[in-house]
């Protein structure tokens, strides 16, 4: 049985609590029965924080123990007997009242009923347990039956967006995928990622609503309506490369398939070290001697140099960057390729002429002085 307990849980629902009283003033002694105001819950995450469903329930009894009762509401498919149960942890309350918003039932059913079908009724129960704490005693109402369905969100477009995208955190220009008109829900992009994270935002106008990523299943997709809705988890890259994305917006599932190095045409450095300085004007463009390497061989200044991959004279495009702030040059070093910070940088010694190699497949990067 999964329980949520409702104090800190990240998809609280909610609670509605009365004053608190004695134990003496309760009134404890009743058939524990559980009232739900609709016999039918249409879940629809764009209803946002608008009430989906509400449940009322009687005291039960303590037996004239005076003890304090703490309830429990389950909720499962009609046919499990509620083995798989998710369970609202509410605990001890006067007011026996409780809420679920149409954003919270959903992100409930994404992560405890994840293969619920979108858009088909499918007969639910629901009940509450109440607990005697001093005795340990529990009694369970009857159960509830009634009748679930999730509504499919109605997403027309997908953009990739984040410092793993090609065009980073821009709103603007966020990549849109391409859909697959033969299932009209899922859609695919295929190109070059960076090291770095993504989501998906369904506009360029707003952040929200957008698809994150689940916090246990990588591979399942949740939809972020609200700041509030769910945390904002994106995917991660750890290898810059070439993808393909494939996600469908009607099972949650997105499949992120490495297709392979990635493959540089162009590689540039700038600095004040460099025969060029730090003007975008007079950039130096290694010498494309292999599918993965650059070269260059020629004079350094003393100062700093790192190696756009692209020319963005606003400072937006990726660039390899030193593992460190001002690196030493080495002959075994390493890079990271990413956009904006952290800006770390080489520090070429001296001025002479130096010899570069750059294995973009291996992501290192050799200086040697001539």
């Amino acid at each position: 049985m999964k329980s949520i307990r409702f104090i800190g849980f990240a998809l609280c629902a909610i609670v509605l609590l009365g004053c608190e009283k004695t134990p003496e003033d309760e009134p404890r002694d009743e058939r524990l029965v559980l009232t739900m105001t609709q016999d039918t819950v249409a879940c629809n995450a764009r209803m946002g924080g608008q009430t989906a469903m509400m449940l009322t329930w009687t005291a039960g009894t303590n037996h004239g123990t005076g003890s304090a009762i703490a309830y429990t509401i389950d909720m499962d498919r009609a046919d499990s007997a509620f083995a798989s149960a998710v369970s609202f942890e509410i605990g001890k309350t006067m007011d026996r009242t409780f809420a679920l918003s149409h954003r919270q039932l959903a992100d409930t059913l994404d992560l405890y009923f994840p293969d619920l079908q979108p858009d088909l009724y499918e007969p639910f129960e629901l009940r509450v347990r109440a607990k005697v704490l001093m005795t340990g005693e529990e009694q369970v109402s009857p159960a509830v039956p009634f009748q679930l369905v999730r509504y499919e969100t109605d997403t027309t477009h997908l953009y990739m967006i984040g410092d793993a995208a090609p065009n980073g955190w821009d709103k603007d220009h966020a990549s849109m995928m391409q859909w697959d008109m033969s299932s009209k829900t899922a859609c695919t992009w295929t190109g070059s990622l960076r090291k770095g994270e993504f989501k998906l935002l369904t506009t360029t106008e707003d952040w929200l609503p957008c698809y994150v990523r689940d916090t246990i299943d990588e591979t399942h997709m949740i939809y972020r309506a609200d700041e509030a809705d769910y945390p904002d988890i994106k995917w991660e890259i750890s290898k810059a490369g070439k993808y393909t994305i494939t996600a469908d917006t009607k099972t949650r599932e997105i499949l992120i398939s490495y297709l392979g190095g990635e493959a540089y045409t162009h590689l540039y450095m700038i600095g004040d070290a460099t025969p060029g300085g730090w003007s975008w004007d007079n950039l130096t463009e290694l010498t494309h001697a292999a599918t993965d390497l650059f070269t260059y061989e020629g004079p350094l200044l003393a100062g700093q140099i790192k190696f756009p991959t692209e020319i963005k004279s606003d400072w937006s495009g990726e660039m390899l960057y030193a593992p460190e702030p001002d690196c030493a040059p080495s002959a075994l070093g390493t890079f990271d390729a990413h956009i904006g910070d952290p800006d770390n940088k080489w520090l070429i010694p001296s001025a002479g002429n130096w010899s570069i190699s750059v294995n973009m497949k291996d992501t290192t990067i050799s200086f040697v002085k001539l």
